[in-house]
């Protein structure tokens, strides 16, 4: 069967890998990306300049025929401004979900987060798929990817004939990755919480992107943690970047770094460090189990291809 792709955010660098991938499969016939950003490389894809929240989106499925989104248009960066995340993220992923309803397209990929699980103090050492995901209220991107989750899940209930397959998959890092968590690492002293080292878990931008190639054509279905293998403790992070390293007790860095946030002078709110202070790692066994691709990389060497490219460590 001839593939007809629609990808959302197709300016973002996981969807430019994509593209690549899938215009180098003979399979692919039609080949569309939507983004509020210009395209870096329209080449080869019918680019239109949408809004994820636009009611337009279904028109495009429909006189494209459509047969597969790829949904990967998110704010994953913290913002001061809420209320866009909200709409964008959540009323966007809504009117994804109308969209394609109403042009009847067969199957969707969305990419989720293990964020939508949260950094909190009770979690487990490890959890699945079943395990509540509860965000965090201060972290908009894991409030809303949660939110988001529970929509997708409900979706796929109220509509069983619609096939979806949702990625729950940690940070992303790699040589090429630049993102909040990379904007950490960059200060030059690394910010630790006094009395907490929780294990740390990535995914290598390479496994991800060979993943959403690998589901375009396999078409997998269900919900999965997909991750790297095992996990790095925050103080290996700081010890392989041999940087000056200041571990803080929370009563004095939540309050000084939320000044610092109201002031616009660091790029993430204090409720980030709640990523760094408890653990939230899933099981990618359930995944590991049903199909046969392969992940490459640990969490470890995930980051070391970071750390490599950006500083040279």
């Amino acid at each position: 069967m001839a593939e007809r792709i629609l990808i959302t955010g197709c300016s973002g660098y996981l969807a430019q890998r994509l593209i690549e991938a899938c215009k180098n499969d003979p399979a692919v016939e039609w080949l569309g990306g939507i983004d509020v950003r210009p395209s870096k490389n329209p080449e080869g894809i019918h680019f239109s300049s949408l809004d994820v929240r636009s009611s337009e989106i279904a028109t495009l499925l429909q006189q494209n025929r459509v047969t597969t989104v790829v949904h990967l248009a998110w704010v994953f960066n913290p913002t001061h401004e809420p209320n866009l995340e909200y709409d964008v993220d959540v009323e966007g992923s809504r009117n994804i979900l109308e969209c394609i309803q109403k042009a009847h397209v067969p199957y969707l990929i969305y990419l989720s987060s293990t964020t939508a699980y949260g950094p909190h103090p009770d979690n487990p050492q490890i959890f699945d798929e079943s395990y509540p995901r509860r965000g965090h209220h201060g972290y908009l991107y894991s409030k809303y990817k949660a939110e988001v989750d529970h929509i997708m899940l409900e979706f796929m209930t109220q509509n069983p004939n619609q096939e979806m397959f949702v990625i729950r998959a940690p940070i992303v890092l790699g040589p090429n990755t630049r993102n909040v968590v990379t904007q950490m690492t960059e200060l030059p002293v690394l910010i630790g919480v006094r009395g907490f080292d929780p294990p740390m878990q990535f995914i290598h931008e390479q496994d991800l992107q060979r993943l959403l190639a690998w589901a375009v054509n396999r078409k997998p279905k269900g919900v999965y943690n997909v991750t790297g293998h095992g996990t790095i403790q925050y103080s290996g992070i700081v010890r392989h970047l041999k940087k000056p390293s200041l571990w803080v007790p929370a009563s004095l860095i939540y309050p000084t770094l939320r000044a610092l946030w109201s002031l616009h002078a660091v790029p993430f709110p204090p409720s980030i460090l709640d990523f760094i202070r408890y653990p939230w790692v899933a099981s990618g066994q359930k995944f590991l189990e049903n199909y046969d691709f392969k992940i490459e990389n640990s969490s470890e060497e995930a980051f070391l291809a970071y750390a490599k490219a950006r500083f040279g460590k």
